[in-house]
């Protein structure tokens, strides 16, 4: 995983007001909130939850603005699909959040996650995949639906 990505932060701005790009915010349980200074990201990058109860869970900037204090930018290799990299990343979110560290507030595994193996196939076996494996998530929600 490492060379396929990387956690870096945003780059410090001042006396510019931005959205904060907070948990709350992106999960759209509540209106947007500004800062005039922060750790700016553009609109379309990944933030990946680096504190708290859901670490390793990534989102997608829906607008340019400035990273939340639990948050990481998510810094994809541009060799490597996006989506395959996202769907290797969620695979194994479980056991990120079983392996977190720190006591009072509970971190992302940094050096776990830098560990994870990630299989590469060619790029367009990796948009199959990608492919194959949301039509099998479109198919199960059709059948939760259905209970």
């Amino acid at each position: 995983m490492q060379i396929l990505c990387s956690l870096i932060d945003g780059n410090k701005q001042n006396d510019i007001e931005r959205i904060n790009l907070d948990v709350k915010y992106l999960r759209g349980e509540r209106d947007p909130k500004t800062l005039t200074s922060g750790k700016f990201i553009p609109e379309n990058s990944f933030l990946i939850l680096v504190d708290g109860e859901n670490s390793g869970e990534v989102f997608r900037t829906p607008i340019e603005g400035y990273q939340g204090s639990t948050f990481k930018r998510l810094f994809i290799n541009e060799n490597i699909n996006t989506e395959y990299l996202l769907q290797v990343i969620n695979l194994h979110r479980k056991i990120l959040r079983e392996n977190k560290v720190g006591s009072a507030i509970p971190h992302l595994n940094k050096k776990l996650f830098k560990a994870i193996e990630v299989p590469i196939p060619p790029y367009n076996e990796q948009k199959r995949i990608v492919k194959a494996v949301n039509f099998a998530f479109k198919q199960l929600d059709v059948i939760t639906e259905g209970l």
